[in-house]
């Protein structure tokens, strides 16, 4: 590794740390001020979730195919000004569709801003990708827990006395910071390559994993139900928060000892247990949510080395185009899952989205067992 690259590389990784303080900083706390202080039911909650998905990751096949061709440093810092512009609305809006704009420009910031990264992460050795990958998630999941920590003193010492939307404004500042940090990327000249095969070419984006991930998606349908689900047991934002502080906490460590550990296992023995993991934590979700949810921790931080440790690893050119397209079909996929898990909770309880989190997870291994 170059130190050009390395320097390049830490300021990502800055980049994404600060991005996720911010982000935390927010939606941790906005499952509670949509429920208590806009007042709106779970399929509404669902569309949050499956919408900001959708968008998020519809907009990173395009961010991802364009970063191949324009300037990484100029896609990241309009990524970080939606996000900007996002929290004047989540600050002034009054109803639940005034959230719904905010929660679409932060996606769309999201959908920017991450095939860019995962792609410059990529360009590093192929052997040590799993590593690359899993510090730079262990990085995002300290900021995370920054965030959260935040919101967790915010709830238990401010939130009587300051209002949610108030406390809204000092997310701005990480995200001042961030666009700062993008004039630091050094941008490589690019020497653009030839290749037989044509871009449309479906075996480009190997369509075994599209459907797994696809179907995982299913178990993975977004965190504000399994945080409302441990909230409807306690009856605390605070201690909730204080859960989700624990859940970060482990889903840092595990970020980064998955990545090392997918180098070792490999990639279908690596999936088979992220998929146990996915089955187990659902099924806890039903009767033991706390449990279920820091179990949850371990299976979402092995999920993303899984994705992009193995699609970094396969893809030989046009990274940003098929990191897009996973992310894309990923997102398409959360949009559905959130829906169906916020009727499914509206209709017949809390514990009926968890139940089709563990079908979902069957069939999943049912597919790595026939297919891979």
């Amino acid at each position: 590794m170059k130190n050009g690259n390395l320097s390049t590389v830490v300021v990502i990784n800055t980049i994404t740390f600060l991005l996720a303080v911010s982000y935390e900083m927010v939606f941790t706390v906005l499952p509670f001020f949509l429920v208590n202080t806009i007042g709106v039911s779970m399929i509404i909650i669902g569309l949050l979730e499956g919408g900001y998905d959708l968008i998020s990751n519809s907009v990173k096949i395009f961010a991802g195919y364009w970063s191949d061709f324009l300037s990484k440093r100029k896609i990241l810092a309009t990524g970080i000004l939606f996000s900007i512009v996002s929290r004047a609305y989540f600050i002034f809006g009054k109803k639940w569709n005034d959230i719904l704009l905010a929660v679409s420009l932060e996606a769309a910031s999201e959908g920017i801003q991450v095939p860019v990264s995962d792609t410059v992460l990529s360009s590093e050795k192929k052997k040590n990708l799993g590593k690359i990958y899993g510090i730079n998630r262990a990085v995002e999941s300290i900021g995370y827990f920054v965030g959260i920590f935040i919101a967790f003193v915010y709830t238990v010492y401010y939130l009587k006395d300051i209002p949610y939307q108030t406390y809204f404004y000092l997310s701005i500042i990480p995200l001042l910071l961030a666009f700062v940090m993008v004039f630091l990327i050094k941008e490589p000249a690019k020497k653009e390559k030839v290749y037989p095969v044509p871009i449309v070419s479906l075996e480009f984006f190997f369509p075994r994993y599209l459907i797994l991930f696809f179907v995982l998606s299913f178990a993975n349908f977004g965190y504000s139900f399994y945080i409302l689900k441990i909230y409807g047991d306690i009856l605390s934002e605070s201690k909730t928060i204080g859960v989700y502080v624990f859940f970060t906490i482990l889903i840092a460590v595990a970020s980064y000892l998955s990545g090392k550990f997918y180098d070792i296992a490999g990639e279908k023995r690596f999936l088979q247990i992220t998929i146990f993991l996915f089955f187990l934590s659902h099924l806890l979700m039903i009767n033991m949510p706390v449990v279920g949810f820091l179990i949850f921790a371990l299976a979402d931080a092995f999920l993303e080395i899984g994705i992009w440790a193995t699609v970094g690893k396969k893809v030989k050119f046009r990274k940003g185009f098929v990191f897009g397209t996973y992310h894309f079909t990923v997102g398409f996929s959360s949009l559905i899952a959130g829906l169906v898990a916020g009727y499914l909770w509206d209709s017949f309880g809390a514990e009926a989205p968890f139940i089709m989190g563990c079908i979902a997870s069957v069939v999943a291994f049912i597919i790595i067992r026939k297919y891979f």
